[in-house]
Protein backbone atom coordinates (compact mmCIF):
# COMPACT_ATOMS: atom_id res chain seq x y z
CA UNK A 1 0.00 0.00 0.00
CA UNK A 2 1.20 3.46 -0.83
CA UNK A 3 0.52 6.34 1.65
CA UNK A 4 1.80 9.94 1.56
CA UNK A 5 3.77 10.42 5.43
CA UNK A 6 5.42 12.99 7.59
CA UNK A 7 8.39 11.98 9.96
CA UNK A 8 7.80 7.76 9.99
CA UNK A 9 10.78 5.35 10.57
CA UNK A 10 11.99 3.85 7.03
CA UNK A 11 13.72 1.05 6.04
CA UNK A 12 16.47 1.39 3.89
CA UNK A 13 16.12 1.37 0.73
CA UNK A 14 17.55 -1.34 -1.79
CA UNK A 15 19.82 0.00 -4.65
CA UNK A 16 20.09 -1.53 -8.26
CA UNK A 17 23.41 -1.05 -9.66
CA UNK A 18 22.37 -1.62 -13.32
CA UNK A 19 22.30 1.06 -15.83
CA UNK A 20 18.82 1.52 -17.21
CA UNK A 21 20.32 3.90 -20.10
CA UNK A 22 23.55 1.76 -21.11
CA UNK A 23 23.05 1.17 -24.90
CA UNK A 24 22.86 -2.57 -23.89
CA UNK A 25 19.91 -2.12 -21.50
CA UNK A 26 18.27 -0.13 -23.69
CA UNK A 27 17.94 -2.33 -25.95
CA UNK A 28 16.82 -5.16 -23.36
CA UNK A 29 15.59 -3.34 -20.31
CA UNK A 30 13.66 -6.32 -19.02
CA UNK A 31 16.02 -8.27 -17.24
CA UNK A 32 16.69 -5.17 -15.07
CA UNK A 33 13.03 -4.50 -14.67
CA UNK A 34 12.76 -7.83 -13.18
CA UNK A 35 15.70 -7.19 -10.85
CA UNK A 36 14.25 -3.93 -9.73
CA UNK A 37 10.42 -5.44 -8.68
CA UNK A 38 13.01 -7.84 -7.15
CA UNK A 39 14.73 -5.53 -4.96
CA UNK A 40 11.70 -3.88 -3.64
CA UNK A 41 8.94 -1.55 -4.10
CA UNK A 42 11.17 1.21 -3.68
CA UNK A 43 14.78 1.23 -5.01
CA UNK A 44 17.70 3.48 -5.66
CA UNK A 45 19.12 3.56 -8.84
CA UNK A 46 23.15 4.74 -8.77
CA UNK A 47 21.97 6.14 -12.58
CA UNK A 48 20.41 7.70 -12.83
CA UNK A 49 20.62 8.61 -9.34
CA UNK A 50 16.85 8.86 -8.49
CA UNK A 51 14.39 6.27 -6.87
CA UNK A 52 12.51 3.94 -8.75
CA UNK A 53 9.26 2.12 -8.77
CA UNK A 54 8.28 -0.86 -10.80
CA UNK A 55 5.83 -3.06 -9.41
CA UNK A 56 2.32 -2.84 -11.11
CA UNK A 57 0.22 -2.04 -8.00
CA UNK A 58 2.74 0.65 -6.85
CA UNK A 59 3.47 1.95 -10.27
CA UNK A 60 -0.24 2.43 -10.54
CA UNK A 61 -0.96 3.99 -7.46
CA UNK A 62 1.92 6.83 -7.66
CA UNK A 63 0.50 7.33 -11.00
CA UNK A 64 -2.88 8.39 -9.45
CA UNK A 65 -1.32 10.58 -6.91
CA UNK A 66 -0.82 13.64 -8.71
CA UNK A 67 -0.68 16.34 -5.94
CA UNK A 68 1.96 14.28 -3.95
CA UNK A 69 4.22 12.82 -6.78
CA UNK A 70 4.12 16.13 -8.77
CA UNK A 71 4.83 16.40 -12.46
CA UNK A 72 4.99 20.03 -12.19
CA UNK A 73 9.12 19.60 -11.23
CA UNK A 74 9.52 17.68 -14.83
CA UNK A 75 9.00 14.39 -16.02
CA UNK A 76 12.47 13.75 -17.07
CA UNK A 77 15.82 13.31 -15.89
CA UNK A 78 17.99 16.44 -16.35
CA UNK A 79 18.58 19.44 -15.36
CA UNK A 80 18.02 21.09 -18.56
CA UNK A 81 14.46 19.28 -19.41
CA UNK A 82 13.55 20.31 -16.56
CA UNK A 83 13.83 23.74 -16.48
CA UNK A 84 11.28 25.59 -15.04
CA UNK A 85 9.33 27.49 -18.26
CA UNK A 86 6.53 30.43 -18.05
CA UNK A 87 4.08 28.12 -19.86
CA UNK A 88 4.79 24.29 -19.24
CA UNK A 89 3.12 22.02 -21.37
CA UNK A 90 0.15 19.65 -20.12
CA UNK A 91 2.36 17.26 -19.06
CA UNK A 92 3.83 19.53 -16.98
CA UNK A 93 0.84 21.22 -15.60
CA UNK A 94 -1.40 20.60 -12.50
CA UNK A 95 -4.70 21.72 -11.24
CA UNK A 96 -7.32 23.63 -13.17
CA UNK A 97 -4.57 24.77 -15.64
CA UNK A 98 -3.99 21.16 -16.11
CA UNK A 99 -7.84 20.30 -16.65
CA UNK A 100 -8.44 23.26 -18.90
CA UNK A 101 -5.84 22.45 -21.28
CA UNK A 102 -6.68 18.59 -21.19
CA UNK A 103 -10.64 19.26 -22.18
CA UNK A 104 -9.40 20.91 -25.12
CA UNK A 105 -7.04 18.86 -26.31
CA UNK A 106 -8.43 15.39 -25.69
CA UNK A 107 -11.60 16.73 -27.61
CA UNK A 108 -11.38 16.03 -31.08
CA UNK A 109 -9.09 12.68 -29.83
CA UNK A 110 -12.17 10.79 -27.68
CA UNK A 111 -13.99 7.65 -29.06
CA UNK A 112 -16.39 9.04 -30.04
CA UNK A 113 -15.35 12.00 -32.23
CA UNK A 114 -12.58 9.41 -33.49
CA UNK A 115 -15.26 7.66 -35.36
CA UNK A 116 -15.47 9.63 -38.20
CA UNK A 117 -11.46 8.52 -39.16
CA UNK A 118 -12.31 4.99 -38.73
CA UNK A 119 -13.09 4.55 -42.38
CA UNK A 120 -10.26 7.11 -43.77
CA UNK A 121 -7.38 5.36 -41.88
CA UNK A 122 -8.33 1.62 -42.23
CA UNK A 123 -8.82 2.55 -46.14
CA UNK A 124 -4.97 4.31 -45.84
CA UNK A 125 -3.52 1.32 -44.50
CA UNK A 126 -5.06 -1.07 -46.56
CA UNK A 127 -4.19 0.67 -49.59
CA UNK A 128 -0.54 0.61 -48.29
CA UNK A 129 -0.56 -3.46 -47.37
CA UNK A 130 -2.15 -3.93 -51.11
CA UNK A 131 1.58 -3.16 -52.31
CA UNK A 132 3.42 -5.11 -50.15
CA UNK A 133 1.87 -8.32 -49.50
CA UNK A 134 3.58 -11.46 -51.23
CA UNK A 135 6.40 -8.58 -52.07
CA UNK A 136 9.05 -10.16 -50.62
CA UNK A 137 11.06 -8.51 -47.73
CA UNK A 138 10.41 -4.91 -46.64
CA UNK A 139 11.45 -2.57 -43.25
CA UNK A 140 8.04 -2.37 -41.45
CA UNK A 141 9.06 0.52 -39.50
CA UNK A 142 9.13 2.89 -42.50
CA UNK A 143 6.75 1.02 -44.73
CA UNK A 144 4.07 0.12 -42.24
CA UNK A 145 4.42 1.49 -38.59
CA UNK A 146 4.85 5.15 -40.23
CA UNK A 147 2.52 5.38 -43.00
CA UNK A 148 -0.69 6.26 -40.88
CA UNK A 149 1.07 9.09 -38.51
CA UNK A 150 2.93 10.37 -41.35
CA UNK A 151 0.09 10.74 -43.73
CA UNK A 152 -3.38 10.92 -41.95
CA UNK A 153 -2.66 12.08 -38.24
CA UNK A 154 0.22 14.35 -39.41
CA UNK A 155 -2.42 15.89 -41.63
CA UNK A 156 -4.84 15.76 -39.15
CA UNK A 157 -3.12 17.47 -36.75
CA UNK A 158 -3.01 20.34 -39.44
CA UNK A 159 0.68 22.18 -39.33
CA UNK A 160 2.21 23.76 -42.82
CA UNK A 161 3.85 21.74 -44.80
CA UNK A 162 7.14 22.54 -42.69
CA UNK A 163 6.00 21.47 -39.35
CA UNK A 164 4.74 18.43 -41.08
CA UNK A 165 7.92 17.39 -42.24
CA UNK A 166 9.78 18.06 -38.61
CA UNK A 167 7.00 16.19 -36.60
CA UNK A 168 8.88 13.12 -36.47
CA UNK A 169 12.16 14.42 -35.39
CA UNK A 170 10.93 16.45 -32.82
CA UNK A 171 8.62 13.80 -31.29
CA UNK A 172 11.74 11.66 -31.15
CA UNK A 173 13.92 14.63 -30.05
CA UNK A 174 11.33 15.45 -26.95
CA UNK A 175 11.65 12.03 -25.38
CA UNK A 176 15.43 10.97 -26.06
CA UNK A 177 16.06 14.25 -24.50
CA UNK A 178 14.19 13.72 -21.24
CA UNK A 179 16.37 10.73 -20.21
CA UNK A 180 19.81 11.54 -17.88
CA UNK A 181 22.86 12.55 -19.14
CA UNK A 182 25.45 9.97 -19.42
CA UNK A 183 27.37 9.06 -16.50
CA UNK A 184 29.91 12.22 -14.97
CA UNK A 185 26.84 14.37 -16.54
CA UNK A 186 28.17 14.26 -20.37
CA UNK A 187 26.31 14.75 -23.04
CA UNK A 188 26.78 12.50 -26.44
CA UNK A 189 26.25 14.26 -29.56
CA UNK A 190 22.47 12.84 -29.82
CA UNK A 191 21.72 14.74 -27.00
CA UNK A 192 22.91 17.89 -28.16
CA UNK A 193 21.07 17.95 -31.32
CA UNK A 194 18.20 16.89 -29.51
CA UNK A 195 18.18 19.82 -27.59
CA UNK A 196 18.49 21.93 -30.27
CA UNK A 197 15.58 20.25 -32.19
CA UNK A 198 13.70 21.07 -28.42
CA UNK A 199 14.63 24.64 -29.15
CA UNK A 200 13.77 24.50 -32.73
CA UNK A 201 10.20 23.24 -31.89
CA UNK A 202 9.36 25.57 -28.90
CA UNK A 203 10.02 28.71 -31.17
CA UNK A 204 7.77 27.23 -34.21
CA UNK A 205 5.33 26.73 -31.75
CA UNK A 206 6.05 30.54 -30.68
CA UNK A 207 5.66 31.84 -33.45
CA UNK A 208 3.10 29.87 -35.58
CA UNK A 209 0.77 31.84 -37.58
CA UNK A 210 -2.91 30.39 -36.80
CA UNK A 211 -3.84 31.48 -40.22
CA UNK A 212 -1.43 29.35 -41.78
CA UNK A 213 -3.09 25.63 -40.46
CA UNK A 214 -4.91 23.66 -41.98
CA UNK A 215 -8.93 24.70 -41.85
CA UNK A 216 -10.81 22.39 -39.57
CA UNK A 217 -7.37 20.61 -38.24
CA UNK A 218 -6.69 20.04 -34.37
CA UNK A 219 -4.25 22.80 -34.40
CA UNK A 220 -6.49 25.10 -35.80
CA UNK A 221 -9.00 23.98 -32.62
CA UNK A 222 -6.42 25.28 -30.57
CA UNK A 223 -6.62 28.68 -31.81
CA UNK A 224 -10.22 28.74 -31.74
CA UNK A 225 -10.78 27.49 -28.13
CA UNK A 226 -8.38 30.79 -27.23
CA UNK A 227 -10.58 32.89 -29.64
CA UNK A 228 -13.84 31.42 -27.54
CA UNK A 229 -11.98 32.61 -24.24
CA UNK A 230 -12.07 28.63 -23.10
CA UNK A 231 -7.78 29.29 -23.54
CA UNK A 232 -5.58 32.18 -23.97
CA UNK A 233 -3.30 32.35 -26.78
CA UNK A 234 -0.07 31.11 -24.90
CA UNK A 235 -1.82 28.43 -23.68
CA UNK A 236 -3.16 26.99 -26.54
CA UNK A 237 0.47 27.46 -28.02
CA UNK A 238 1.08 25.28 -25.12
CA UNK A 239 -0.98 22.85 -25.52
CA UNK A 240 -0.10 22.40 -29.43
CA UNK A 241 2.98 20.73 -28.45
CA UNK A 242 0.75 17.61 -26.98
CA UNK A 243 -1.11 17.25 -30.10
CA UNK A 244 2.50 17.89 -32.35
CA UNK A 245 5.50 15.28 -30.26
CA UNK A 246 3.44 12.45 -28.28
CA UNK A 247 1.83 11.25 -31.36
CA UNK A 248 4.02 9.78 -33.41
CA UNK A 249 7.09 7.66 -32.46
CA UNK A 250 4.68 6.40 -29.73
CA UNK A 251 2.10 4.85 -32.32
CA UNK A 252 4.89 3.88 -34.72
CA UNK A 253 7.06 2.09 -32.20
CA UNK A 254 4.39 0.03 -30.77
CA UNK A 255 3.22 -0.97 -33.83
CA UNK A 256 6.34 -2.20 -34.99
CA UNK A 257 6.48 -3.80 -31.48
CA UNK A 258 2.92 -5.90 -31.97
CA UNK A 259 3.87 -6.68 -35.67
CA UNK A 260 7.39 -8.38 -34.66
CA UNK A 261 5.07 -9.85 -30.90
CA UNK A 262 2.78 -11.52 -33.99
CA UNK A 263 5.40 -13.04 -36.54
CA UNK A 264 7.34 -14.07 -33.58
CA UNK A 265 4.54 -15.60 -32.16
CA UNK A 266 2.68 -17.52 -35.88
CA UNK A 267 0.23 -19.25 -33.16
CA UNK A 268 -0.93 -16.03 -31.82
CA UNK A 269 -1.60 -14.93 -35.53
CA UNK A 270 -3.70 -17.57 -36.34
CA UNK A 271 -5.89 -17.22 -33.03
CA UNK A 272 -6.38 -13.71 -34.11
CA UNK A 273 -7.17 -14.53 -37.79
CA UNK A 274 -9.73 -17.01 -36.86
CA UNK A 275 -11.24 -14.41 -34.19
CA UNK A 276 -11.14 -11.32 -35.24
CA UNK A 277 -13.30 -10.16 -32.30
CA UNK A 278 -9.44 -10.25 -30.18
CA UNK A 279 -8.11 -7.46 -31.85
CA UNK A 280 -9.14 -4.98 -29.11
CA UNK A 281 -7.29 -7.77 -26.60
CA UNK A 282 -4.38 -7.98 -29.05
CA UNK A 283 -3.34 -4.28 -29.42
CA UNK A 284 -3.59 -3.54 -25.03
CA UNK A 285 -1.50 -7.16 -24.92
CA UNK A 286 1.35 -5.47 -27.18
CA UNK A 287 1.09 -2.13 -25.56
CA UNK A 288 1.49 -4.36 -22.48
CA UNK A 289 3.90 -6.55 -23.93
CA UNK A 290 6.33 -4.41 -25.37
CA UNK A 291 5.52 -1.02 -23.20
CA UNK A 292 6.31 1.47 -25.57
CA UNK A 293 6.97 4.46 -23.22
CA UNK A 294 9.26 3.44 -20.47
CA UNK A 295 9.62 6.11 -18.04
CA UNK A 296 8.15 9.17 -16.69
CA UNK A 297 9.46 11.05 -13.40
CA UNK A 298 7.84 12.71 -10.73
CA UNK A 299 8.85 14.54 -7.53
CA UNK A 300 7.71 13.68 -3.68
CA UNK A 301 6.32 17.07 -2.67
CA UNK A 302 6.64 15.03 0.90
CA UNK A 303 7.10 11.94 2.29
CA UNK A 304 5.84 8.77 0.19
CA UNK A 305 6.23 5.72 2.04
CA UNK A 306 4.95 1.71 0.31
CA UNK A 307 5.16 -0.13 2.64
CA UNK A 308 8.40 0.45 4.78
CA UNK A 309 10.09 2.28 2.18
CA UNK A 310 9.65 6.16 1.98
CA UNK A 311 11.11 8.49 -0.30
CA UNK A 312 12.06 11.76 1.05
CA UNK A 313 10.37 14.81 0.44
CA UNK A 314 11.84 16.34 -2.77
CA UNK A 315 13.36 12.70 -3.94
CA UNK A 316 12.59 12.75 -7.74
CA UNK A 317 11.06 9.46 -8.48
CA UNK A 318 11.05 6.97 -12.10
CA UNK A 319 8.00 5.68 -12.43
CA UNK A 320 8.59 2.09 -14.44
CA UNK A 321 5.93 1.80 -16.63
CA UNK A 322 7.77 -1.11 -18.94
CA UNK A 323 8.61 -3.19 -15.57
CA UNK A 324 4.89 -2.71 -13.92
CA UNK A 325 3.55 -4.12 -17.28
CA UNK A 326 5.71 -7.41 -16.41
CA UNK A 327 4.70 -7.83 -13.32
CA UNK A 328 4.44 -10.98 -12.25
CA UNK A 329 2.91 -9.96 -8.78
CA UNK A 330 -0.31 -8.69 -11.15
CA UNK A 331 -0.13 -10.72 -14.46
CA UNK A 332 0.16 -14.63 -14.57
CA UNK A 333 2.99 -15.72 -16.84
CA UNK A 334 4.04 -12.02 -18.09
CA UNK A 335 6.78 -12.36 -20.28
CA UNK A 336 4.04 -14.32 -22.89
CA UNK A 337 2.27 -12.40 -25.36
CA UNK A 338 -0.95 -13.67 -25.14
CA UNK A 339 -3.89 -12.22 -27.79
CA UNK A 340 -6.53 -13.46 -25.23
CA UNK A 341 -4.94 -11.98 -22.39
CA UNK A 342 -7.48 -8.50 -22.71
CA UNK A 343 -4.67 -6.23 -20.43
CA UNK A 344 -7.11 -3.38 -20.15
CA UNK A 345 -5.17 -1.97 -17.49
CA UNK A 346 -2.08 -2.25 -18.70
CA UNK A 347 0.10 0.66 -17.73
CA UNK A 348 1.76 1.63 -21.27
CA UNK A 349 -0.39 4.60 -21.83
CA UNK A 350 -0.18 5.53 -18.00
CA UNK A 351 -3.32 6.38 -15.81
CA UNK A 352 -4.88 8.90 -13.50
CA UNK A 353 -4.65 12.13 -14.96
CA UNK A 354 -1.84 12.35 -16.96
CA UNK A 355 -2.76 9.06 -18.60
CA UNK A 356 -1.91 9.71 -22.54
CA UNK A 357 -4.46 11.40 -24.38
CA UNK A 358 -3.89 10.31 -27.49
CA UNK A 359 -4.27 6.75 -26.58
CA UNK A 360 -8.04 6.17 -28.44
CA UNK A 361 -5.99 7.09 -31.34
CA UNK A 362 -2.78 5.24 -31.06
CA UNK A 363 -5.96 2.29 -29.92
CA UNK A 364 -7.56 2.98 -33.37
CA UNK A 365 -4.63 3.18 -35.87
CA UNK A 366 -3.46 -0.17 -34.61
CA UNK A 367 -7.22 -1.80 -34.82
CA UNK A 368 -7.81 -0.80 -38.67
CA UNK A 369 -3.92 -2.39 -38.91
CA UNK A 370 -4.66 -5.46 -37.46
CA UNK A 371 -8.02 -5.65 -39.41
CA UNK A 372 -6.97 -4.69 -42.45
CA UNK A 373 -4.22 -7.16 -42.00
CA UNK A 374 -6.42 -9.95 -41.15
CA UNK A 375 -8.31 -9.17 -44.44
CA UNK A 376 -4.61 -9.97 -46.35
CA UNK A 377 -2.13 -11.86 -44.70
CA UNK A 378 -1.88 -15.41 -43.58
CA UNK A 379 1.74 -15.41 -42.83
CA UNK A 380 3.95 -13.37 -40.79
CA UNK A 381 8.25 -13.57 -41.01
CA UNK A 382 9.65 -10.92 -39.39
CA UNK A 383 13.55 -11.42 -39.02
CA UNK A 384 15.98 -9.45 -36.14
CA UNK A 385 14.87 -5.87 -35.89
CA UNK A 386 17.60 -2.98 -34.79
CA UNK A 387 16.29 -2.26 -31.61
CA UNK A 388 16.19 2.01 -30.67
CA UNK A 389 18.31 3.00 -28.29
CA UNK A 390 15.52 6.05 -27.41
CA UNK A 391 16.15 7.01 -23.88
CA UNK A 392 12.60 7.18 -23.52
CA UNK A 393 10.95 5.03 -25.74
CA UNK A 394 11.34 1.18 -26.59
CA UNK A 395 11.26 0.03 -30.11
CA UNK A 396 12.37 -0.76 -33.24
CA UNK A 397 14.28 1.81 -35.73
CA UNK A 398 13.80 -1.45 -38.33
CA UNK A 399 11.92 -4.14 -38.64
CA UNK A 400 12.86 -6.88 -41.77
CA UNK A 401 8.90 -8.04 -42.67
CA UNK A 402 7.70 -10.06 -45.08
CA UNK A 403 3.42 -10.66 -45.50
CA UNK A 404 2.14 -13.60 -47.14
CA UNK A 405 -1.42 -13.81 -48.55
CA UNK A 406 -3.66 -16.56 -47.94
Amino acid sequence: MSTAIKNETAEPIPVCKGDLVSPDALRDPFPLYREIRDLGPIVRLEHPDVYAIGRFDDVQQALRLPDVLVSTRGIGFNDIVNAPVEQPPVIRSAGERHKKLRRVITKPLMPAALKEQREMLKSLISSRLDTIVDQGEIDAVPTIARHLPLEAISYLVGLPEEGRANMLRWASASFNSAGPLDRGGTMDPQLAEDFASLREVQTYLLEINPQHLRPGSWAEMLFKAAEAGRLNLEEARAAMSALVLPSLDTTIYAKGNLLYNLGRNPDQWALLRSNPGLVPSAVLEGVRYSATVRWFARVAAQDYRIDDAVIPEGGRVMLLYGAANRDERHYPDPDRFDVTRNPTDQLGWGTGPHMCGGMHLAKLEMEVLLEAMIERVARIEVGDPVIGTNRGLYGFDSLPIRLHSA
